[in-house]
């Protein structure tokens, strides 16, 4: 009797999954009553040891079926390999033995675009280095090549060897593996036998396909884990040179960023996250997103940026520090009104993508330094008691999307109730989240999850 119903009890899970587990746990009290109570004349009185075993069989199974239906619901992600390599994850380039320049740069390896690429000069000879630099010391477990978009199959890059360093980027390379590419191919995986560590890697690239003029690759990916993690900088604010979009104004509080720059009435306001910027920009003529990587002497940025809507990025934002003093623009002084940039983009626009607004990993808990952020929508609605808004919160497609649509609509929640404890009135403000079905851009590059992943408000 006891296996019988501890098979009928455990078969239930099927119907958990199928069904809910409401529906189970009835299956479950009826199998209960069946098997281990008394009254059904069909089946003698059990004895005492009987009836503890059912019990204890009974309630190991309910546990089960908890444990089961709480996983179901919405599963946090697994942790994945991340691409290192990607300049959007912090990578940056060092150096280059050869490049062609204009598009194609040595960068465009971290682009994570298989359509842009590296190419050698014309007539050079090899081997050719390329060394990018990691911010954080990390763990390599595998390698990804493209070169199905090269100019001609003969100019594929073909044996190339892969170093690391924990040194430096001209010192203490180990060898990590060698590789042999076939050509035209995209995505050619080569899982480490043994995992490497560093922060700096080289490619040797000894030869190409054929092609007596030109060695191409499109594109080169890390794949791995940060073994460190180094915290945010805290001393961003400052005045930038900018070389053809004169100088930029940019002011830090905690992860929060805004600023303006001597262009055609540029305004930036955006986040940092650990090493890198992630930015709004708006000209008089348009607007997009930009990426910014703090280098490796911590006084300088090199900045990607593209237009609403675009994939191709310009590598044309190389900033380095001239002055601490914040300064200003004719549309944009931190001292005055035209400081808060959200204020502004409401008044102008109707709504605002706000990068400022951190949360601990996974979570739907404010960080410290998202406050900033948080007092600055704060201050918009103050300054304009009528204003009703929206508040909005997105994710990237890292994970399950049950999970990711529960947690937007929780920190969207997070950012009202932070609002409300500070004097605004709860019935101004509604919130939704859209989890990840809202892209800005590609889910499948590390440089579009990093712009999907914000809170935005709409004012209503």
């Amino acid at each position: 009797m006891l296996g019988l119903a501890i098979t009928q009890i455990l078969q239930g899970f099927r119907g958990l999954i199928l069904t809910g587990a409401k529906a189970w746990l009835d299956r479950a009290q009826r199998l209960f009553d069946l098997h281990f109570c008394d009254h059904d004349t069909r089946h003698p009185p059990s004895t005492f040891e009987d009836r503890s075993m059912q019990a204890a069989a009974f309630a190991i199974a309910l546990f089960l079926a908890f444990g089961m239906h709480a996983s179901l619901a919405a599963p946090a992600p697994a942790a994945q390999d991340i691409n290192l390599s990607a300049f959007a994850n912090g990578a940056l380039l060092e150096n280059a033995s050869s490049e062609y320049g204009d598009s194609w740069q040595a960068r465009w390896l971290t682009d994570e675009n298989p359509a842009t690429g590296w190419s050698t000069e014309k007539g050079a000879n090899g081997p050719f280095t390329i060394v990018i630099s990691l911010p954080e010391s990390s763990e390599i477990h595998a390698l990804d090549f493209d070169s199905a978009s090269v100019d001609k199959p003969e100019r594929a890059a073909k044996d190339i060897d892969v170093l690391v360093s924990a040194t430096s980027a001209t010192a203490g390379f180990v060898p990590l593996t060698n590789v042999v590419l076939k050509s035209g191919g995209d995505k050619q995986h080569f899982a480490l036998a043994k995992p490497g560590t560093g922060r700096w890697i080289k490619l040797v690239v000894n030869s190409n396909s054929g092609d007596p003029e030109f060695t191409e690759l499109m594109e080169f990916r890390a794949l791995g884990k940060q073994l460190t993690q180094t915290a945010a900088p805290t001393n961003l604010s400052g005045t930038y040179s900018g070389g053809g979009y004169g100088d930029f104004h940019l002011m830090q509080d905690g992860a929060q960023l805004s600023g303006c720059y001597e262009h055609n009435g540029g305004l930036i306001q955006g986040g940092l996250e650990s090493h890198l910027m992630r930015l709004g920009w708006h000209e008089a003529n348009g607007k997009g997103a930009a990426i910014m990587v703090l280098k490796r002497d911590g006084n300088s940025f090199e900045g990607w940026w593209a237009g609403d809507g675009s994939n191709e990025w310009s590598a044309t934002w190389n900033l380095k520090k001239t002055s601490d003093n914040v300064g200003s623009c004719p549309n944009w002084n931190p001292k005055a009104a035209s400081g808060n940039i959200v204020a502004t983009q409401l008044a102008d626009e109707g709504h605002v993508r706000i990068y400022g607004i951190n949360f601990d990993v996974d979570s739907d808990h404010l960080r410290a330094d998202a406050k900033p952020a948080v007092d600055e929508l704060l201050g918009a609605l103050k300054a304009n008691p009528s204003w009703r808004i929206s508040i909005e919160g997105h994710t990237d497609a890292t994970g399950n999307a049950a999970h990711n649509l529960d947690l937007s609509q929780r920190r969207a929640a997070s950012v009202k109730a932070a609002l409300v404890a500070a004097g605004i009135a709860a019935d101004r403000m509604t919130t939704a989240g859209s989890g990840q079905t809202k892209p800005l851009a590609s889910n499948e590059t590390a440089i579009g999850r990093a712009q999907n992943r914000r809170v935005e408000v709409v004012k209503q």
